[in-house]
């Protein structure tokens, strides 16, 4: 036999389902907030891959970087950035006149400047050159941060997360790259 004393009425059926979802909307609100300000979530311990193109014209030089990027942060405010691509120097009329390769590991310390702007300081402690890298200060000085080169120079970046599996890494003037997040599978 089933008797109906049990069951809430209507009224106490309505009440206890607008408390449960104030409370499920609270808890998802907190739980966003706490992943929000979380540094361990975003962008510590998250390591990215992205290309890079960079295009400048000088005088009567142009040149042109193409290159792959890889972007880790490391334990004790390090960042880790890889860089392996090549370097084209063209004259006027467009033609090739030197062609270099780029493969680096530059290690950096950090400061996280402003956490509104998302705003960090790197400079480079260790550049770790291959030797199948050629490119010289002139195609360096053309083509990439003075960080990237030149060894305890310190460089300004804006590092920010664009959706759930890119960051935006860009410097005061422009957008360097978009970083794409490496998946766990």
């Amino acid at each position: 036999m089933i008797s109906f004393r049990t069951w809430p009425s209507p009224g106490q059926k309505s009440t206890s389902l607008i408390l449960l979802m104030a409370v499920t909307l609270l808890a998802a609100n907190l739980y966003g907030t706490s992943v929000k300000n979380n540094k361990i979530a975003f962008p510590v311990n998250t390591s990215c891959r992205g290309n890079m193109i960079v295009e400048p014209t000088y005088d009567n030089e142009r040149a042109r970087l193409t290159s792959s990027l890889y972007f880790s942060f490391l334990d004790n405010n390090k960042i880790l950035i890889s860089l392996s691509g090549t370097g084209y120097l063209y004259d006027k009329t467009g033609k090739i006149i030197e062609r270099k390769t780029l493969l680096r590991n530059i290690y950096f310390d950090y400061v996280h400047e402003s956490k509104s702007t998302d705003t960090y300081s790197l400079t480079s402690t260790q550049i770790n050159i291959d030797s199948v890298d050629n490119m010289d200060w002139k195609m360096s000085s053309l083509l990439l941060m003075n960080s990237f080169f030149l060894n305890g120079h310190t460089d300004t970046l804006v590092l920010k997360k664009y959706d759930e599996n890119t960051m935006l890494i860009e410097s005061n003037q422009s957008p360097i790259m978009m970083c794409v997040f490496k998946s766990e599978l």
